[in-house]
């Protein structure tokens, strides 16, 4: 079942990167909740609670002391996912996630179009890049500019986090995996019906 899933993802691009027209669309949207330009996307990382693996069992803690595997995703202004990918060790910090996945590869080979210098935004887990924008981290010495900046950002961002909510909630199996083949696990999660 996960395998045709898969097939019929490719063949009707429902997660995939948008195209020139519906990109204008995106990045208008975010526009007008907040006047903040040029966001195409939000990305973030979630954790996917799993058995302990047979196999290096300590890398799948993560900082919430359970065992888990990541899931990275990009979505738009309506929730709708643009880009997944997960399989690493809940102990990565979502910027290793970021570097290691099939999106950063794509942006740094210029496969992929961010139309009229648009960009996604994320946490201050992830590094400021052309194509990444985040906030400024708070020492307590932000001007009101930089607080603005990251309350926009913010307002904007907290979609993926919803996103996230809403795929768990409607995909109760993502709360837990029960599995221990974790080649299965990966294609759960990019398939959980």
């Amino acid at each position: 079942m996960g395998k045709l899933i898969l097939e019929v993802n490719r063949i009707f691009k429902i997660i995939t990167w948008p195209t020139r027209p519906r990109a204008l669309k995106i990045i208008t949207a975010f526009e007008n909740i907040n006047r903040f330009p040029g966001v195409l996307g939000c990305i973030d990382g979630s954790h996917i609670k799993i058995l302990p693996p047979k196999e290096n069992p300590n890398s799948y803690v993560n900082r919430k002391k359970f065992h888990s595997v990541l899931l990275q995703g990009v979505c738009d202004n309506e929730k709708l996912f643009l880009e997944v990918f997960t399989g690493l060790p809940g102990s990565c910090h979502d910027a290793r996630l970021f570097h290691m996945s099939d999106l950063y590869e794509r942006i740094n080979n210029n496969s992929i179009e961010f139309v009229n210098n648009s960009h996604i935004i994320g946490d201050l887990a992830y590094t400021l890049t052309t194509n990444l924008i985040v906030g400024f981290k708070d020492y307590g010495n932000l001007t009101n500019q930089q607080r603005r900046f990251n309350m926009k950002l913010s307002q904007l961002r907290v979609r993926i986090e919803q996103a996230f909510a809403f795929l768990k909630g409607r995909f109760r199996r993502l709360k837990y995996m029960e599995t221990v083949k974790f080649d299965l696990i990966c294609l759960f999660i990019i398939d959980p019906t």
